[in-house]
C-alpha cells in the first residue's frame, strides 16, 4: 500500500476518534482479559519485563515546515519558526511464556508528552501500543494474532497547515504457517489497518486497507531466510465526496509478486532486502493505473569489533496528503557509521540522499510532474552512566529542494535527554523497538 511515509526522526499519528484523546480500543480490553486468563499456563516460565523512562529538551528549527520564502509573521503572528520542546516518555514491555517458549503472550506500550514553548498549539499527547499472541501448535503449525494502535504528531509539509494534527493508526493482524519440514512453512497473512486524521482539510485522506498475503518461506541452520510470495493490498477511502473522487479515486488495488531474503554472508556481514513487481489498478481512474518495481536492501558489516557500517537503499511509492498529489516515488541511499568509542561511549553519523517524483492528480496545461531532492546529516553520541543509564545528544540538518514547486525547506533538528532501561533479562528493549540508544 501507498501510504504517507513519516520523515526519518519525526513519526505520523493520530486522535482517537472515540472517547475522546485518552480512548482506548476495545481490542486492549480483550488481550488484558486474555493475558489474565492464560498467565497460569506459564507460570513456571521466567516473565521478561522492561522499564523504559526518557526525558529530553529538543530544538527545532522548524517544526511546521515553512518554505525559506514563506511570511512567518503572517501565518504565526511572529517572526521566528523555531521552537524548544520539553519530551517527556515512559515505555513498557511484558513477555510471558505460556506452556512454551514459541508460545507467549507480547505486550509492549509507550506514553509521550511533547510541550512546545511558542507553539504551544503543538502541544500533544503521543501513544503507541502493541498486544499479540504467538502460538506453536506441535510441529506442523505456527501462527501470530495481534493488534496494535499508535497515535503521533501529523508529518507537516510545507507550513500549509499550523493548527495541531494528529494521526492515528490501528492495525489488526492474523497469521499461520504450516511447517511442511523443519526448514520450510507456507505462511498466509491477513491484516487489517485504518489510518485517521484529526482536521477536516486532512480527513480526505482517512483510509482502510485489507492485506492478504500468501507465500513460502525458507529458513537455514545459519539464522538466513528467503521468502517469496503474493500480496494483495485493497484500500478505500471512505470520507471522499464526488469531486474528490474524480480526481483521487474512492480506492485501489496492489498486487505484489514479492521475494525477501534476510542473509548471514559471515559472522561480520548480514543482508536483508525485499524486491517487488507492483501493480496498481484503481476503482474508477483506469487511465492512472501503473506498475512499478520496488526495492528495499539493506546490509550491515561490522568493519571492527568497534566499528559499524549499515547501508539502506530504496525504490518505492508512498502517499501523500496533498489534494494535488496522486502518489510520490521515492529513490534513496542512507549511508550509517556507528563506533564504540570508549567503553561508555558511542557515537554515529548517517547521511541520506533521497529524489522524490510526484505524481500530479491532474495535469494543468504546459504543467510537468515536480522532483525534490532531500539530503540529511546527522549524528549522535551516547554515554553510559551505568548499566542502566544513558545520556545523549543526537541530530540532523535537513535540506529539501522542491525544484519547480518552489524555494526550498530546511529543518535542524537537535535534543540532548537521559534514559534510564530496567529489564530483568537483558536484550527486550532491543527485540520491542525501544533499543536505540542500549
Amino acid at each position: 500500500m501507498l501510504t504517507a511515509r513519516p520523515r526519518i526522526g519525526a513519526p505520523e499519528v493520530a486522535l482517537p476518534r472515540e472517547g475522546g484523546p485518552g480512548a482506548v480500543h476495545w481490542h486492549a480490553w480483550v488481550w488484558v482479559l486474555g493475558s489474565a486468563l492464560l498467565w497460569p499456563l506459564g507460570a513456571n516460565a521466567m516473565t521478561e519485563l522492561m522499564l523504559q523512562l526518557d526525558s529530553s529538551l529538543r530544538f527545532d528549527s522548524n517544526p511546521l515546515r515553512f518554505t525559506d520564502d514563506a511570511n512567518i509573521a503572517a501565518a504565526l503572528g511572529r517572526d521566528r519558526k523555531s521552537d524548544t520542546i520539553f519530551a517527556n516518555d515512559i515505555r513498557a514491555a511484558l513477555v510471558q511464556p505460556l506452556d512454551s517458549p514459541q508460545t507467549r503472550l507480547i505486550l509492549t506500550g509507550q506514553l509521550g508528552r511533547r510541550n512546545y514553548s511558542q507553539l504551544t498549539q503543538l502541544d500533544n499527547t503521543e501513544y503507541a501500543y502493541r498486544a499479540a499472541f504467538e502460538w506453536r501448535w506441535g510441529e506442523l503449525w505456527r501462527g501470530e494474532m495481534g493488534h496494535r494502535e499508535e497515535q503521533q504528531l501529523y508529518n507537516y509539509l510545507n507550513g500549509s497547515l499550523t493548527t495541531l494534527e494528529m494521526v492515528q493508526t490501528k492495525t489488526d493482524n492474523l497469521e499461520v504457517a504450516l511447517r511442511v519440514t523443519p526448514d520450510l512453512e507456507l505462511p498466509v497473512t491477513l491484516r487489517n489497518r485504518r489510518f485517521d486524521y484529526q482536521t477536516a482539510v486532512n480527513q480526505v485522506f482517512n483510509s482502510q486497507e485489507r492485506v492478504v498475503d500468501a507465500g513460502v518461506r525458507y529458513q537455514t541452520t545459519t539464522r538466513s531466510s528467503l521468502r517469496g510470495g503474493l500480496r494483495s493490498t485493497t484500500v478505500n477511502f471512505p470520507t471522499r465526496d464526488a469531486a474528490q473522487i474524480a480526481t483521487l479515486d474512492r480506492g485501489y488495488v496492489d498486487t505484489e509478486i514479492y521475494a525477501e531474503t534476510d542473509w548471514q554472508y559471515s559472522v561480520m556481514t548480514r543482508f536483508s532486502g525485499r524486491l517487488a513487481s507492483l501493480t496498481r489498478r484503481y476503482d474508477t481512474l483506469g487511465a492512472k493505473n501503473f506498475s512499478a518495481l520496488t526495492t528495499e536492501l539493506h546490509a550491515l558489516h561490522d568493519y571492527s569489533p568497534l566499528t559499524r557500517l549499515t547501508l539502506d537503499v530504496w525504490s518505492r511509492p508512498y502517499g501523500l496528503t496533498d489534494p494535488t498529489i496522486l502518489f510520490t516515488t521515492a529513490l534513496g541511499a542512507q549511508l550509517g557509521v556507528r563506533w564504540q568509542a570508549m567503553a561508555k561511549t558511542r557515537v554515529s553519523v548517517q547521511a541520506i540522499n533521497e529524489l522524490q517524483r510526484y505524481q500530479y492528480a491532474a495535469l494543468a496545461a504546459g504543467q510537468t510532474n515536480p522532483e525534490l531532492n532531500r539530503v540529511r546529516l546527522g549524528g549522535g553520541l551516547v554515554y553510559a552512566l551505568s548499566r542502566d543509564v544513558r545520556v545523549y545528544a543526537d541530530g540532523y540538518h535537513e535540506r529539501i529542494n522542491r525544484g519547480t514547486l518552489g524555494a526550498g525547506i530546511a529543518q535542524t533538528f537537535v535534543r540532548a535527554g537521559v534514559e534510564y532501561t530496567f529489564e530483568n533479562i537483558d536484550g527486550l528493549a532491543k527485540r520491542s523497538g525501544f533499543g536505540e540508544r542500549r
